[in-house]
């Protein structure tokens, strides 16, 4: 686990490095010759077998000692398993969680595919490799609390929070730029953040706590970074917050 933090981490460091090392201005930033790089990284991820979030269609079944508490209705997103059952305790946290890292890997997917089709302009090579590499890690981290749910005997998540992915796909929408779709990612980042950093005190398993530990920094690092392309101080706070939580 800190194996992972630690290269998520150094990766964080070299894409803000990246950035960094052009002149700190705002177009210099955010206007560049990156859409074609970015729109080779649409076209990858679209040729990947399966092209969705998660994949997988695990038998539902309640851990032993966990009986579901309560019924999420979620919308099946393409290649989900549909409606997931709500559990108990830490199961359900995990649920949750995987349901925004759901969420995290289609939104930069979305973001790849807008850039790919000119919807957003130019993109610089910087915030290309950002998208994809902030991608890969909540894909690795919807991984991870998938395969506790599958251990648990639970089914994967492959499905947002239908409530939290309709704001989002607004917001999407109406994004006309680089620095629109940045502000999307900065909404969904700020919100899993201020999510794991609420669970943390709920969870009992020490595991879980270490995941849930190693995974909040990597989101805070993806919004620092955001709030840098943005043109804005990447750390305004001087406590990490939980304002923002996600609430199921």
């Amino acid at each position: 686990m800190n194996e992972l933090f630690e290269k998520q981490s150094q990766e964080n460091a070299a894409l803000l490095d990246g950035v960094a090392s052009a002149p700190l201005t705002r177009r210099r930033v955010l206007v560049g010759g990156g859409l074609g790089a970015l729109a080779a990284l649409a076209a990858a991820c679209g040729s990947d077998e399966g092209g969705t979030a998660a994949t997988g269609n695990a038998t539902t079944t309640t851990a032993e000692g966990e009986a579901p508490t309560e019924s999420e209705s979620e919308t099946e997103a393409e290649g989900g398993a549909g409606p997931v059952e709500r559990a108990a305790g830490d199961l359900g946290v995990a649920q949750v969680a995987a349901g925004l890292e759901v969420l995290a890997v289609q939104t930069y997917g979305a973001a790849l595919e807008a850039a790919g089709s000119g919807a957003i302009g130019e993109v610089p090579p910087a915030v290309a490799t950002f998208v994809e590499t902030a991608m890969e890690h909540h894909q690795t981290h919807l991984d991870a609390w998938n395969e506790v749910l599958v251990t648990a005997d639970l089914e994967e998540v492959t499905s947002p929070p239908e409530d939290l992915k309709s704001t989002v796909d607004d917001e999407l929408a109406a994004a006309e730029d680089v620095n629109g779709v940045a502000e999307v990612a900065l909404l969904l980042e700020q919100t899993a953040a201020a999510t794991y950093l609420s669970a943390i005190p709920e969870l009992e398993d020490e595991a879980a706590i270490d995941l849930a530990a190693s995974i909040q920094p990597i989101d805070m690092q993806h919004a620092a970074i955001l709030l840098f392309v943005l043109g804005r101080y990447p750390v305004p706070d001087t406590f990490a917050q939980t304002e923002m939580a996600y609430e199921a």
